[in-house]
């Protein structure tokens, strides 16, 4: 009953954020890569006061916290990726072209696959998208609102999440 309180206000979270342009649904992430070792998901209010409590200290990360509506991070470590894997991060990738998205990187190696997506409205960034899979991790990010591709790093920092 516990687990299912706690669910709530997530679900409720990840409702709100699918409106915005740069929301991204990956689906059921679970299915194919099992339970997430890591997983955030923070919307507006928690990203607003992230951004009041660091307006003394790095006034340039609270303007950006101010601007983003969402940051959704999962990552699974010390899994076997199996082809499906693979596969979800390419046929992900035709949906997000198909929707607009633009692929900014690309790596496809024998061991590995990167995408990077931008939803990209004028000059402005909506959303960011990351994917990353190897043998044994896979990333999926997903940071919604408006930034510059530059402070992807300073968001997945703040979050202790390293996407190199």
């Amino acid at each position: 009953m516990t687990c299912l309180l706690c669910a709530a206000p997530a679900l409720a979270q990840e409702d709100a954020l699918k409106d915005y342009p740069g929301y991204v649904d990956f689906g059921s992430l679970t299915e194919i890569f099992g339970e997430p070792t890591v997983q955030i998901a923070v919307g507006e209010s928690l990203l607003g006061l992230v951004g009041s409590l660091s307006a003394k200290e790095d006034p340039e990360a609270a303007e950006l916290f101010n601007r983003l509506n969402g940051v959704r991070v999962n990552v699974f470590e010390n899994t076997e990726v199996t082809a499906e894997g693979y596969d979800f991060v390419k046929d992900a990738s035709t949906q997000l072209a198909g929707m607009g998205w633009e692929s900014v990187v690309t790596v496809n190696s024998e061991d590995e696959q990167v995408r990077i997506f931008m939803k990209i409205d004028g000059d402005v960034v909506r959303g960011i998208t990351v994917m990353a899979v190897e043998p044994t991790e896979a990333v999926f990010v997903n940071v919604i609102g408006d930034l510059n591709p530059e402070e992807l790093e300073k968001v997945m920092d703040n979050f202790d999440v390293d996407v190199n």
